[in-house]
């Protein structure tokens, strides 16, 4: 035999070998069903979301000085809200408050959205309505909220033609019970 052919056969047998004795402590796996496959994914790709937000905002809250951050955050929110489904209510209850509020309790809950005097607003969220954190991390840094702040501006100077300046009195995200705003219209 020639020492190519040789080397050539040894080397076949030895690969066999190794790939058997790699094998031979394995046991055999069931194919994954796609529907449960599909599952996984989405759920790799949810704490993957989960994960890059909250990096995101301890990073912007670590980095950039605070009024550029909230800035940065209400524009996000402004932004957000005139996307949204209640943007429409807003315009279609501009320049009457009192019927805003009445709609907005139908769907925010009773209590929630009402006024506490004549230039004050009580604006509540029962849970997080946030579609990218919603059921993502539990806590988030504060700066996170003002994004909400944002969106809650947003609909209130739709509403009132004019601009409202809006505080963030809890957030669920920053561990509270409830999101609570309050809107100064006056």
């Amino acid at each position: 035999m020639k020492r190519q052919d040789f080397i050539k056969a040894a080397s076949g047998v030895c690969l066999a070998c190794a790939g058997g004795h790699f094998l031979a402590g394995q046991e055999v796996q069931p194919a994954v069903d796609p529907a449960e496959r599909e599952k996984r994914r989405r759920e790799m790709e949810e704490r993957f979301k989960q994960a890059y937000i909250l990096t995101l905002m301890e990073n912007l809250e670590k980095s950039v000085a605070e009024p550029v951050r909230t800035r940065m955050m209400n524009d996000c929110g402004r932004a957000c809200a005139r996307r949204g489904g209640l943007f429409k209510l807003a315009e279609e209850n501009k320049g009457d408050l009192k019927a805003f509020l009445a709609r907005m309790s139908g769907v925010l809950g009773e209590g929630n959205a009402r006024l506490i005097d004549e230039t004050t607003v009580h604006w509540s969220y029962p849970r997080c309505f946030c579609e990218l954190v919603a059921a993502g991390p539990r806590r988030l840094p504060a700066v996170y909220c003002q994004c909400s702040v944002g969106w809650v501006m947003e609909i209130f100077q739709t509403v009132l033609g004019r601009p409202a300046k809006v505080d963030i009195v809890q957030s669920i995200k920053t561990g509270a019970p409830a999101c609570v705003f309050r809107v100064d219209i006056g």
